[in-house]
């Protein structure tokens, strides 16, 4: 059979050339489709994973804050302990490069103790520049080249409103040390990232490493308990593991939508297959005749079938690459700002998408060619021999199949509604049933949609009419068609309400006319303060009628990092949140009172309610909240609470306003207003946006974050439109005789050219 195999291959596949061409473009658009996405993916947490290997690679634990930050005197005992052999003190901050449009990654490190860093110039850190020169700091050489900066230049960095000159000292190729380190990672001397820019007394963090033989679990035991509750040791790996958790619902709504495209795509593998082995079947009757076994007729099958998902995969793999690295851009700005988490800078292929993408495209496509290999290789030779009418066998099974379809979208209803509803990933297993139920009932509806079209001549009810004459072929055209159209609708609709929703937020919500913050506020929520004098200036003039000032600040509740907004409370708060539930009349004085609200997002993930209590631990022990409403908001997955700015400063102390809002007097313009703080403050480091280029500056992350589902929903319906011309092919070939004896009695091409297209038309 392998000399067989070998001799009749090439011949087969020239024979049938655009069958097994649309077979292998549908599986190397799925392969493409998966792996694209998983590419993102995995990058998306190497990048994490690398900047944390490239700063704390040798440390065998970490300690993190609840909060932002904690005093520097955790250091001294968490080098206390009996099984630290050594602590490395650290502070990191995102300032904004001026005028360079990036962002840089400082991490301020103590260059007393050995860094392990390859700095050059600086004798490996030991040298006393890092400490003597002003500003002194290392960069990677890939943000040098990108910018052109060199040994010695200056850098000008913002972190709220304050401005800082960096002098670049050295350069830390950091890709050396951890190969997906961010190229905007920069380290400084840590006194002189504390005093530049105003956080003497504090750390983000210290990295321990453990004596020999210490065990891991006691140490962090042990300083959880002197440590206090305002601190968090874990593990690199735990600290990963919290990426991913950030990441998991993002990669998995990707992952799902991916997952549509191939199974579109095994639509076109069984296609082709059942045409090929139809057209075949007097070959095997002729095989199995001639003394050849079931299992060896199986296997010549599965073997060319293979070869498809190979040529698929050969395919499938740059093209996978190529659409991750066209949406590379989109993807990583919405995981920063979303999750901030760093940016994906490169992409890598890892042995383990290699091996997924040849699971998806080999493995799919055998999976897909089974049952047809199956039946064809397990009928007896005499059937084979015989003529074979496909069609009636699928129309008899056209019932069964559905009542089959109904019964399975029954079965998983029932499961989702009494049992999955709770589990996250439970809604795509029902939308996965919709579809595969969608799949079995469209040969019985194709069936009776087509046998009530009258025919009264040679048009387009003559082709949707004879649609059911060759159900083996055109109802898994329909089939793959309609499941592409459905993820089509379904994701427009969802987007599409999504974008609904947020502009009502919007206008519900943003009210203010001017909005003043700073450019890191996004990055670094609790050190990117506003300049007091600025805002005592704005609130006296005579444009602004009101001023309403916010703190930000972060703690952990549930183990994620949550935003805790500290606001002015001279201004009603239901005018200014959206309520999903509380007493809008009475929220005001709750909150004034020291309660708090907190976002939908919040009040979802951790399961609290009007009325219970919001817990969270800082460096003083914990903080106990009672939850006065609940409010809309799409600005943070993790979540948020609103607190009055007193109960702020008496929970994590005295701290600067980052961000203000101004109402303005009736009849004044905004946009007016808006260049005159322009002109007013050149010097300070602040964004001013008005009402309306706020609202547009949302509406366009939006679209940008959900601008890869548009390339998931064109790859699906591009495979369901090869499909639908690989139905037609089918037909064309399976009534050559037909078409000649049409030509024999006068029809023109033309005619027969319209046909075809009536009936593409019909099943679209």
């Amino acid at each position: 059979m392998r000399r067989y195999l070998r001799a009749t291959l090439r011949d087969r596949l020239r024979s049938g050339r655009s069958l097994h061409l649309l077979a292998v473009m549908g599986v190397a658009l799925g392969v493409a489709a998966v792996l694209s996405i998983q590419i993102i993916n995995d990058n998306a947490l190497a990048a994490f994973r690398g900047s944390v290997a490239a700063i704390s690679g040798t440390a065998d634990l970490t300690v993190t804050g609840t909060t932002r930050a904690f005093p520097d005197s955790t250091y001294l005992g968490a080098l206390a302990d009996p099984d630290v052999e050594m602590a490395w003190p650290i502070h990191r901050l995102t300032v904004a490069m001026e005028g360079r449009g990036a962002f840089l990654e400082l991490t301020g490190v103590d260059f007393f103790l050995p860094t392990g860093l390859p700095l050059d110039g600086t004798g490996g850190g030991t040298g006393s520049a890092p400490l003597t020169t002003p500003g002194w700091v290392a960069i990677t050489p890939a943000l040098a080249r990108e910018h052109g900066l060199r040994q010695g230049d200056e850098i000008e960095v913002t972190s709220g409103s304050r401005r800082v000159t960096l002098r670049v000292g050295s350069l830390v190729d950091l890709q050396r040390v951890s190969p997906g380190a961010s190229r905007s990672l920069a380290v400084m001397d840590i006194a002189q990232l504390q005093d530049r820019f105003g956080l003497g007394g504090s750390l983000s963090q210290i990295d321990l490493r453990l004596r020999d033989g210490a065990e891991p679990a006691d140490v962090v035991r042990r300083l959880g308990t002197a440590l206090g509750p305002g601190v968090v040791v874990q593990t690199p790996g735990e600290r990963t593991d919290d990426a991913a958790s950030l990441l998991e619902a993002f990669r998995l709504n990707l992952t799902a939508l991916s997952m549509i495209s191939v199974f579109v795509g095994l639509f076109l593998v069984y296609g082709s297959t059942r045409a090929s082995l139809v057209r075949r079947r007097r070959e095997f009757g002729v095989l199995r005749s001639l003394g050849a076994s079931a299992n060896q007729v199986l296997a010549l099958v599965l073997v060319e079938v293979a070869l498809i998902g190979l040529l698929g995969v050969a395919v499938g793999l740059p093209l996978g690459y190529a659409i991750a690295s066209l949406n590379l851009e989109a993807v990583s700005s919405t995981i920063s700002n979303l999750y901030l988490l760093n940016e994906i800078e490169q992409l890598r292929l890892t042995p383990g998408l290699y091996g997924l993408a040849a699971l998806v495209g080999v493995g799919g496509a055998l999976a897909s060619a089974l049952p047809s290999a199956l039946e064809v290789s397990r009928s007896h030779p005499t059937a084979l021999l015989a003529p074979f009418t496909l069609h009636a066998r699928v129309r008899t099974l056209a019932g069964p199949m559905l009542a089959g379809g109904l019964l399975l979208l029954l079965g998983t209803a029932v499961w989702y509604r009494w049992l999955g509803m709770a589990w996250r990933p439970a809604g795509f297993v029902l939308a996965a049933a919709l579809l595969v139920a969608l799949s079995l009932a469209t040969p019985r509806l194709l069936d009776l949609a087509t046998r009530s079209v009258r025919v009264t001549g040679w048009g387009f009810g003559y082709s949707v009419r004879t649609l059911a004459a060759r159900l083996q072929s055109t109802a898994v055209a329909v089939a793959a068609l309609a499941v592409a159209v459905a993820l089509l609708v379904g994701i427009t609709v969802m987007v599409g309400s999504f974008r609904q929703t947020l502009e009502s937020w919007l206008n519900g919500t943003v009210r203010a006319d001017v909005y003043v913050t700073t450019s890191t506020w996004s990055r670094s929520v609790d050190v990117a303060p506003l300049d007091a004098s600025l805002i005592a200036t704005i609130g006296e003039w005579p444009e602004v009628a009101a001023l309403d000032r916010l703190r930000g600040a972060s703690v952990t509740v549930g183990g994620r990092r949550i935003v805790l907004a500290g606001v002015d409370l001279s201004l009603p708060l239901a005018e200014r949140f959206a309520l999903l539930a509380g007493d809008a009349r009475t929220v005001g004085t709750t909150v004034r009172n020291g309660a708090t609200m907190i976002s939908e997002p919040l009040a979802r993930r951790v399961g609290l309610g009007v009325g219970d209590t919001l817990r969270f631990a800082t460096t003083g022990g914990e903080v106990r909240l009672p939850v006065a409403a609940i409010y809309h908001d799409y600005g943070n997955e993790s979540g948020a609470a609103v607190v009055g700015l007193a109960t702020l400063a008496r929970t994590l102390g005295a701290g600067p306003i980052s961000n203000i809002a101004l109402y303005l007097v009736p009849g004044a313009d905004p946009e007016a207003v808006v260049d005159r703080l322009r002109t007013a403050f050149p010097d300070l480091p602040v964004v001013v946006r008005s009402n309306r280029t706020l609202r547009t500056e949302v509406m366009r992350i939006f679209d940008q974050t959900f601008a890869i589902t548009r390339v998931l929903q064109a790859m699906a319906l591009l495979i369901a439109v090869a499909g639908i011309t690989l139905a037609l092919i089918v037909l064309a070939r399976e009534r050559l005789g037909e078409l000649a004896l049409h030509r024999a009695l006068g029809a023109t091409r033309g005619q027969l050219f319209w046909i075809f297209a009536g009936k593409g038309w019909a099943m679209a």
